[in-house]
């Protein structure tokens, strides 16, 4: 009886400890049950969509990795206790306007954003993500971000891609005749700010500036600007669309200058296929360049690269719907820094909003396995600026993105551009 007795006092033990554990992790807004509800505000349709479409994807693999093979969010807790995720995902359409109704028709669902895709587009939801204390994960790389708050980065900025372009060709000993065509928008405008920042420190005039607007289809008027001022080296904050439509033209005038983008200048269909090459091809093979955040090149596994094996992996089992491309596997890690948040909230016993805040605050030396810098946060600017190398590609048909490896550098320059006040 006495060992019926204990074996009863053992077992409500144990049961008061499992309900404790499981009290420990306070929940509000977007957790419901064991399953906690995430936004994804991306343009899904239009000329962006290039950028959205694969980029949600790499969202939805990872998550789906994250469910089905991890068992949820939570690694510490009991199996049956880990929380699920699900992706209320909106379509901006690429228009700010739309991006701040999406934000609206979703808010009040969602514990934190996973994606807010466009520098402009998360700028037009920013003060409803300052008054709404919602975490966000921007899918741009501003570098306005590392100031904000409840904002996420989680790649090197704009500014720091064009300072280490223009360091590769001072190390290379070229002296550029330099100009730019941008977006006129805040994305553009950050591009500038970086090629400013480039010509003062290595020592050149930038000789000639255009602008275009994201629903224009004519590119004439900014290409001819660029031959008109002599130069040879034209930096491109660009999307898909724009880069094509610039190229195309500039390749039927003749004119063939060495062609620098931004990392959302690029898109695998300006490549087209190896059944079907784009008909601009053979020209940006030879003259084009992306900049991006450094990372191994897809499909890469060796030391340093261990996170590639995983995505591979993923892609495999959740994504093969999905061709490889940049933008999935930006998506992807984006999405493995959104776990790494909310395990670090679970582990703090706090999935309300404001604590997703405090764990994004107190997370430290975020492994990326090689798909992007690896990333350190923190309550301040400083403390949030994430690592500041690029990865430089030539277009090449014959990689699985078409793009392959020119250089991976880090300028100090890069790292002293004035992120923070």
């Amino acid at each position: 009886m006495r060992n019926g007795l204990r074996v009863l006092a053992l077992t409500a033990v144990v049961l008061l400890v499992a309900t404790a554990c499981r009290a420990q992790v306070k929940t509000a807004v977007g957790v419901e049950g064991r399953t906690i509800t995430l936004g994804v505000i991306s343009p899904l349709t239009g000329a962006a969509a290039v950028i959205g479409k694969p980029l949600t994807r790499g969202n939805e693999v990872y998550f789906q990795y994250v469910n089905d093979v991890l068992g949820g969010v939570g690694q510490k807790l009991p199996k049956e206790e880990r929380y699920k995720i699900a992706l209320a995902t909106t379509d901006s359409q690429y228009r700010p306007d739309v991006q701040v109704q999406q934000y609206n028709a979703i808010k009040g669902k969602v514990l934190m954003l996973a994606q807010s895709l466009g520098t402009a587009h998360t700028n037009a939801i920013l003060p409803q993500i300052n008054e709404d204390k919602i975490l966000t994960v921007a899918a741009t790389l501003s570098s306005d971000w590392p100031k904000q708050k409840y904002v996420v980065a989680t790649g090197g900025p704009y500014p720091g891609q064009f300072i280490n372009a223009a360091q590769y060709l001072k190390d290379k000993g070229v002296s550029p005749k330099v100009g730019i065509i941008y977006q006129d928008d805040d994305y553009g405008l950050d591009g500038v700010k970086g090629l400013e920042y480039a010509a003062k420190e290595f020592g050149f005039q930038i000789l000639a500036r255009a602008t275009y607007k994201a629903t224009d289809t004519a590119y004439a008027a900014p290409v001819t600007a660029m031959r008109a001022a002599g130069v040879d080296h034209v930096f491109l904050a660009s999307t898909p669309a724009a880069t094509g439509g610039i190229l195309g033209t500039a390749a039927t005038l003749t004119y063939a200058p060495q062609w620098i983008g931004l990392s959302p200048a690029w898109a695998g269909s300006l490549a087209g296929t190896a059944d079907k090459p784009s008909p601009i091809l053979p020209y940006i093979t030879q003259r084009l360049w992306i900049i991006t955040d450094a990372q191994c090149a897809w499909g890469d596994t060796k030391a340093g690269c261990e996170g590639m094996k995983e995505l591979i992996d993923n892609h495999k089992k959740f994504g093969g719907d999905q061709p490889p491309d940049y933008y999935f596997t930006f998506g992807y890690t984006q999405a493995r820094v959104v776990h790494q948040i909310l395990e670090k909230a679970v582990e703090q016993g706090d999935l309300t909003r404001e604590g997703v805040v405090k764990a994004f605050e107190s997370l430290k030396n975020v492994n990326m396995g090689g798909l992007l810098n690896e990333i350190s946060y923190g309550p301040t600017c400083k403390e949030k600026v994430p690592a500041t190398a690029s990865t430089i590609w030539r277009i090449d048909i014959k990689e699985p993105i078409a793009l392959a490896t020119v250089a991976t550098l880090d300028s100090p320059a890069a790292k002293k551009f004035p992120y923070c006040p």
